[in-house]
């Protein structure tokens, strides 16, 4: 299945987009239905990435999708039955204005890489200038330092009566203060019989320190500013490429694939558990569906959709499909998961469960399972099933039967934050539907 967006901080080519595009897997196994659903969702996540900028992203995710529909779709065994084959006209007809888009956001894009670039090489200049003028402005301080010094036994002298010329050693040194210092050729003083002449001054790390000097000095003079330090400062600023995509993945599959966040209300749970709780008495599971919106590159579950369906102790599926995806659809919803109780056994996905969730995240790679079991601990789990193995295995079971075993081990793992990507936060507003009594 598509994988989910990863943009990144570094523009990326046409060419590279285009390859991008391309990194799924079309598995004629899976039912063609969830292909449906999850062009449908690509189509929706291109749009909103192209209404907030983040035109790379929306480029993958048409090309994407005209791709999936024109070249994919078509072929899959189940695409003369009826149903689906109205349903992949619908999607047909949509290519039209896509591919119109793309050629509209292919100069657009080229141009922003151009400028990147740009604006790369003018760091770059800048940084070198900016190298050169502290290493400029380093020697000049060396030279002053050393005048300074310089001064000092002048006037330590010239208060004792005595003259330069009298000492070699120290009209060695005022001849030192004034010829051109590299930090590589720093001139050494030989000390005197008489004198403790001061050192050059050394640097550490970027701090200037002066050895002791004869007590023919008078006291130090304050430290001087660091004149390079202004220079720097007082720089043009560069301007750095700004970021229209805010939310940064902060998880992955087990095969390395970004997974975008998805946040939570911490309240949900609540809520969803006192509408179960007339099943949960009677042992009846109850299940509903989160949905959300994508958002600068996250999802939020924003609707907790609670559909038709038919309830055992064991199990819990939904009824009229068509209609649930119907709603979803006319408020422009994303599918992020589920929801269900588990009022007789632990928390955990049963057999059953790790079908159900496999046909979410076929449709898209975030979606997640949450299983509330009140009367155990832990009380309640947010799960995904590993990718690999996981979907892979669920995707190509053909066993008989509604619970049975699966060989495979680490098939779903815990989607919780901070090993997940699921964020649980308070105060996101959600809204509470119950198909039930539509």
């Amino acid at each position: 299945m598509p994988s989910s967006g990863s943009p990144v901080s570094s523009p990326r080519s046409i060419a590279e987009l285009s390859a991008a595009a391309n990194e799924y897997d079309f598995d004629s196994a899976v039912h063609l239905r969830y292909w449906i659903r999850s062009a449908s969702a690509i189509l929706r996540q291109a749009t909103v990435y192209d209404d907030e900028g983040a035109y790379d992203e929306a480029y993958i995710l048409y090309l994407r999708y005209a791709q999936l529909v024109l070249n994919r779709l078509h072929t899959h065994p189940e695409a003369k039955k009826t149903p689906e084959r109205t349903k992949l006209m619908a999607l047909s007809k949509k290519t039209t204005p896509i591919l119109s888009r793309l050629q509209v956001l292919k100069p657009i894009i080229e141009q922003a890489n151009a400028e990147f670039e740009q604006r790369q090489r003018q760091l770059t200049q800048r940084r070198e200038e900016l190298a050169k003028l502290r290493k400029s402005t380093e020697t000049e301080e060396i030279r002053a330092d050393l005048t300074d010094a310089v001064n000092k036994v002048d006037y330590s002298l010239d208060m004792r009566g005595l003259a330069v010329a009298d000492h070699p050693e120290l009209l060695r040194l005022r001849q030192q203060s004034q010829l051109p210092l590299t930090r590589e050729t720093e001139p050494v003083v030989t000390p005197h019989d008489q004198y403790s002449y001061p050192s050059l001054p050394s640097r550490d790390n970027g701090t200037r320190t002066m050895s002791s000097i004869s007590s023919l000095l008078p006291p130090e003079r304050p430290p001087k500013l660091a004149s390079y330090g202004h220079a720097a400062e007082s720089a043009a600023p560069v301007i750095l490429p700004s970021k229209s995509i805010e939310h940064k993945p902060t998880a992955t599959t087990e095969g390395g694939a970004p997974l975008r966040t998805v946040f939570l209300p911490s309240e949900l749970r609540s809520s969803f558990l006192e509408i179960a709780l007339p099943n949960t008495r009677n042992k009846l599971e109850t299940c509903g569906i989160l949905c959300g919106i994508l958002n600068r590159n996250a999802f939020f579950i924003t609707h907790l959709v609670v559909p038709e369906q038919e309830s055992t102790t064991d199990t819990c599926a939904t009824k009229d499909e068509e209609g649930l995806f119907n709603y979803l659809d006319e408020n422009d919803l994303f599918t992020l998961g589920w929801i269900h109780t588990h009022p007789t056994q632990t928390c955990f996905l049963s057999s059953v469960d790790l079908h159900t969730q496999n046909s979410y995240q076929l449709m898209l790679a975030e979606s997640i399972a949450i299983v509330c079991a009140p009367m155990h601990e832990p009380a309640w789990g947010i799960f995904r099933l590993t990718d690999p193995p996981g979907i892979k295995a669920i995707t190509n079971c053909r066993q008989p039967g509604t619970f049975h075993p699966h060989a495979e081990r680490n098939i779903y793992t815990n989607a919780k934050l901070p090993a997940g990507h699921v964020f649980i936060r308070d105060g996101l507003p959600f809204k509470i539907v119950d198909l039930r009594n539509a």
